[in-house]
């Protein structure tokens, strides 16, 4: 089905059912990790929501994507939204849909006057990296390591889930600027110019270098983990104890992790020894 996509809040059990099902679909659960209608309910119920991509083509209807997020608060008490799950389906992906998504989600928390969402991802993932920092502007100031234990899909299965907590500050300038705009780009030899904390040494990684001081420094991470772990688990669990080291150490001293950088193939994750409020009001 191709058609013309609709989004639209989620609120009866038919849509419930059919975020069921591409919950399935897209990340292989079982159904004991499936969000079930009946929590889906009390989410959208309780001032959450379930946000549905919607394909309408010859009176047929199809969900091909969705974001869920529910009320939560701050370490500090302040009030923000939890995004628990977006998801595009396999054939509507690198079409935008998962950014359209993302700005209604906006647009709805916004809406509720809050001014923060918070989800996980995991850093080795350039695709969500580069989505999340670099198209939509958000920043992670924690690392949480093997966050949800030992997940069941497809996707995180054999590895510890460490993860980024990603905060996307609705209000900030750079968030503002990245969504009126769009992404204004990085210096084409900046990643040639910054000091790299972690690199690749042939197919796995290289020795952590921990005593670097410069304002802003690299991770390297690779370009494709899902194929990478497809090829070898081995590997896989490698580059995810180095960055484990680099990114809970430099993140400890006070980095926030800000882009995803390209360079010749290659991925790096960019840290930068900025508060945090500086950062936010840059483009």
């Amino acid at each position: 089905m191709n058609g013309r996509i609709v989004i639209e809040p989620v609120e009866d059990l038919e849509g419930f059912h059919a975020c069921e099902r591409l919950q399935k679909e897209v990340w292989g659960f079982e159904d004991l990790a499936v969000v079930p209608d009946h929590v889906l309910l009390t989410v959208v119920k309780g001032g959450g929501f379930l946000l549905g991509a919607f394909a309408e083509e010859g009176g047929r209807r199809e969900m091909v994507g969705f974001v869920l997020s529910f009320f939560g608060r701050t370490e500090d008490g302040t009030l923000k939204h939890c995004s628990l799950m977006a998801a595009v389906k396999d054939g509507w992906r690198d079409k935008g849909l998962g950014y359209k998504l993302k700005l209604a989600q906006r647009e709805h928390v916004l809406r509720q006057g809050v001014g923060l969402i918070t989800w996980t991802f995991d850093p080795l993932e350039s695709r969500n990296a580069h989505f999340n920092f670099n198209k939509l502007g958000c920043v992670a100031a924690r690392y949480l390591v093997n966050y949800y234990g030992s997940l069941r899909d497809e996707r995180n299965r054999g590895l510890p889930t460490d993860r980024f907590l990603c905060e996307w500050h609705l209000r900030a300038p750079r968030v503002e600027h990245r969504v009126r705009e769009g992404f204004p780009g990085f210096a084409e030899d900046l990643a040639a110019r910054l000091p790299r904390v972690l690199e690749a040494q042939g197919d796995g990684p290289g020795p952590v270098k921990p005593d670097v001081e410069e304002e802003r420094v690299l991770v390297e991470i690779p370009p494709d983990f899902q194929a990478l772990k497809r090829g070898s688990l081995e590997l896989a669990l490698r580059w995810r104890l180095a960055t484990r080291e680099a990114l809970s150490h430099y993140m400890g001293r006070g980095y926030v992790a800000t882009g995803l950088l390209r360079d010749r193939g290659r991925s790096f994750l960019l840290l930068e020894k900025r508060p945090l409020e500086e950062v936010l009001k840059r483009p």
